[in-house]
């Protein structure tokens, strides 16, 4: 009888050791690949392009002067709307799409797109909503017959 204790006690060290060695490897798997995959949440807030295409009608279409990328003063206070429907549906993103037009520089027009919806971003940030919540768009040529007001432009949408 002392014997077969004696091994009992050996066979349930060896499963102990056997099972922890399988619980580590797992934790340390997964470790490994979860911060590969989850993205960290300043990362998403400003990645530009990464986001999400627009749905809907645009909920606020703020317009710049030429060559700048400050908020007018009547765009700043439209974008209350903006801040009361983000604060209505919490769940939800805030996606911000900066457009500009073809003429002149690409890469200049592309850049002051760019800094119109970090502005923006920033605006929403100051009126409390996380920077986690929003989302920016890769700036977009505007095409059309919009005219040049509708390619200096940023849109906002809560979705």
């Amino acid at each position: 009888m002392d014997d077969r204790d004696e091994s009992t006690k050996v066979a349930m060290i060896l499963v102990s050791l056997i099972v922890s060695a399988v619980v580590a490897f797992v934790l340390f798997i997964g470790a490994g690949s979860g911060k590969k995959s989850a993205p960290r949440a300043s990362q998403s807030a400003a990645a530009v392009g990464e986001a999400p295409a627009p749905v809907g009608e645009a909920l606020l279409k703020a317009y710049y002067e030429i060559g700048k990328a400050e908020l007018s003063a009547d765009s700043a206070a439209a974008l209350k709307a903006v801040v009361d429907a983000a604060v209505a549906n919490p769940t939800r993103i805030i996606l911000i799409s900066g457009f500009h037009d073809a003429s002149g520089d690409p890469a200049q027009n592309a850049e002051l797109a760019r800094n119109r919806a970090l502005g923006a971003q920033s605006a929403l940030v100051a009126a409390g909503i996380p920077a986690e919540r929003i989302m920016l768009r890769k700036p977009e040529v505007t095409e059309g017959s919009g005219g040049a007001r509708e390619a200096r432009r940023v849109e906002f949408r809560v979705q």
